[in-house]
């Protein structure tokens, strides 16, 4: 396809009459009209072309668009002039006689086999490249961007391959140095760190904190502080804020420190509800601190009960990463054997002939994991039971297959995998929600706190020390933070207060009702406080001072002014519940019902005001530092080295641009940032595998 081509774009099939396309052989017929039939010199190509004199004879011609040379004689016709009229790039850039480009091209008969470019489409096709301008800043922007999002390295623009794509895609762009492509990205950052700033200026609601450590490949400590909160139509955003190297030592006041700056420099200390820490020792100074704060400002609601929670997933990745050590010879002999397995065709297809013999289930496929994501190992030794008969048999045959597990072994990997089954599952639920709100973490951990409760009442085995350990370390976190967990699951309208009320019972027998009653009084103190600080009076206030209003006016005294004292008050004794009572009243929906909680709190926020505003804060704490979809990750938040070595500016902004780029795809909803298929490479198989 040459350049003209390239140029119509799909507006110019669109263009393309039902007539003038067959399906057979499309070439491009040339229309123009026979050269022989005027004398050279008339032909209408003189008006794009000019001759130029002659040197030796050789007669020569100039586009006037272009300025590229031809030769002219007489002998060689116009048609070669003709061709470059239409596959002219530079036709757009200029004001051209519209006449003198018609008069270049004529309809002719079509062939059966051959596409003809009638006359309407070519005449529209070159209006709209004569209205074409090129926006020199929007395609810098876009190379920017291309570097920001997809990680690429500044000297990307200085390489022939990009260079040349560059200049067959545009000519006249003009060549880019990484001194250049630097300062379109700080100009980029600048620009959208006040569209930022202003988002969370005007968001409606509380914000919230988390703090995370990155690591270099140098072991270089970076500071991560990212904020989240729920904007004007219900959505819950995410924003990185600052990206920060942290010198020696890393201790709780320098991550203090960094968070305070933070909150201070973004303008956001009077709206923060709540900060997430990492699950470290020192995280209780640092919210301390932190908490210590923003109370002498009288910043936090609820005395901070809210303010502080740790990260759900890290001890949860701690707890699978220790079961996971347990048995870590095992796994690596299982994976020798799987790699066995794939490594020749033949023997793998002898292996599903043989799982198939066995009446074995071969529809899920072998498949290695990848250690640094648990989920892939725990996939691998899902799939390997299946065919647990067929190993044993492959064993018995194959004197070369040395990477047999014993029966013990096989014994030890099936409490392994159902040990690590309500991890996955729990897992699963938060990974496949790009965006997780708080009421879903309560069942979450009460589902895992009552598995290690009853691994360490049940029968002994080899994990039982390990889950010991871990029980104790999860219990207090529970014991930290269930009281924040549980006041989110009540604001679920699946959940409410009988839901947490059952899964304490579980916990705790007939000593529930006292974590029940402090999660209830919890929430009515906070929603007291909204109340307090609302601007808009409540129904209740308009009633009780229209009450007072009637019994207070003596002018028409018969007698009976005590009876409206009296039926008011009977009313009042109905109507002055409050808006959390009365959702409190309302029956639950069904406990497996897919509900959106934020949008049922958007569609509530008229009924319930006060309430929704509560309600849209608390489910915003994020329970996690990790983003869901690194939910399985168990080794630390990395970043490259070429990155880190860049100076502090720089490495800020490309990390919160480029998290800044996805987040507003999201928003969007652009295909970039579609949620991701669940890990599982078990299911996935090649040609080689069906048989």
């Amino acid at each position: 396809m040459d350049n003209f081509d390239q140029k119509l774009g799909p507006e110019f099939f669109k263009n393309l009459s039902a007539e003038a396309v067959t399906p057979l052989n499309v070439v491009h017929e040339e229309i123009y009209e026979s050269s022989s039939k005027r004398p050279k010199t008339t032909s209408k190509v003189w008006d794009i072309f000019e001759k130029l004199p002659a040197q030796q004879g050789d007669s020569k011609a100039i586009c006037k668009l272009c300025r590229r040379i031809y030769t002219a004689k007489t002998t060689s016709g116009t048609s070669h002039l003709r061709r470059h009229i239409e596959a002219c790039v530079k036709r757009g850039n200029h004001e051209v006689d519209q006449r003198s480009i018609e008069a270049c091209f004529k309809p002719v008969k079509r062939n059966a086999n051959r596409l003809t470019l009638s006359h309407d489409t070519l005449i529209a096709a070159t209006t709209s490249l004569k209205n074409y301008k090129l926006d020199v800043d929007e395609i810098h922007r876009a190379i920017a961007m291309m570097i920001i999002v997809d990680e690429q390295p500044f000297s990307v623009v200085e390489d022939a391959g990009f260079r040349r794509l560059l200049s067959a895609a545009c000519p006249e762009f003009p060549v880019l140095s990484r001194s250049s492509i630097k300062r379109d990205i700080i100009s980029i950052y600048v620009k959208e760190r006040e569209n930022i700033r202003e988002l969370l200026a005007t968001c409606p609601g509380r914000i919230c904190l988390t703090s995370s450590t990155w690591k270099s490949d140098s072991d270089d400590h970076f500071s991560c502080v990212t904020t989240h909160f729920i904007d004007h139509e219900w959505r819950l955003q995410r924003r990185i804020l600052r990206f920060k190297l942290m010198p020696p030592p890393y201790d709780s006041l320098s991550v203090a420190d960094e968070i305070a700056l933070c909150m201070v420099q973004w303008n956001i200390e009077h709206k923060v509800f709540s900060v997430t820490l990492e699950n470290l020792s020192s995280d209780d100074c640092v919210a301390d601190m932190l908490r210590s704060r923003l109370a002498a400002k009288k910043y936090l609601p609820c005395k901070g009960v809210f303010f502080h929670v740790s990260c759900f997933f890290r001890i949860l990745n701690s707890i699978v990463q220790a079961g996971l050590n347990l048995v870590v010879d095992i796994i690596a002999k299982l994976r020798l054997g799987i790699k066995y397995v794939q490594q020749s065709p033949h023997r793998k297809k002898n292996f599903y002939i043989i799982a198939k013999t066995l009446n074995l289930d071969t529809q899920r496929k072998l498949c290695l994991d990848t250690p640094a994501r648990w989920n892939s190992t725990y996939n691998m030794v899902e799939v390997a039971f299946c065919y647990k008969n067929a190993f044993v048999y492959l064993a018995e045959q194959d004197k070369n297959f040395l990477h047999k597990l014993s029966e013990d072994e096989w014994e030890k990997m099936s409490v392994l995998y159902k040990f690590l089954k309500v991890f996955y599952e729990v897992t699963c639920v938060f990974f496949r929600n790009r965006q997780p709100t708080s009421n879903l973490y309560f069942k979450a951990a009460w589902k895992v706190h009552s598995r290690l409760f009853d691994m360490v009442r049940g029968p002994e085995n080899f994990m039982t020390h390990m889950v010991r350990e871990m029980h104790s370390k999860l219990n207090q976190y529970w014991s930290a933070y269930n009281l924040i967990l549980s006041c989110a699951a009540i604001l679920d309208p699946r959940y409410k207060i009988k839901f947490v009320e059952y899964c304490y019972t579980k916990l705790y027998g007939s000593g529930a009702q006292k974590y029940v009653s402090v999660s209830v009084n919890t929430l009515y103190g906070l929603f007291d406080e909204y109340m307090q600080n609302s601007a808009r009076p409540s129904q209740t206030t308009l009633l009780s001072t229209a009450a007072s209003k009637i019994s207070n006016d003596k002018d028409n005294n018969d007698g009976f002014e005590d009876y409206e004292t009296f039926q008011s008050a009977r009313f009042r004794t109905q109507v002055e519940k409050s808006q959390l009572d009365l959702y409190l009243e309302e029956p639950s929906h069904d406990l497996n019902s897919e509900i959106d909680v934020l949008e049922y709190w958007t569609l509530c926020s008229l009924r319930y005001p006060e309430l929704s505003k509560m309600a849209r804060d608390v489910l915003t704490i994020p329970v996690s530092t990790i983003a869901s979809d690194s939910a399985f990750d168990i080794s630390p938040q990395v970043i490259s080295t070429d990155r880190s070595s860049l100076k502090p500016k720089m490495l800020q902004s490309l990390v919160c641009l480029q998290d800044w780029m996805l987040a507003s795809d999201r928003t969007r909803g652009l295909g970039s940032m579609e949620s991701k298929p669940e890990d599982d490479s078990s299911s996935s198989s090649d040609g080689d595998d069906d048989y």
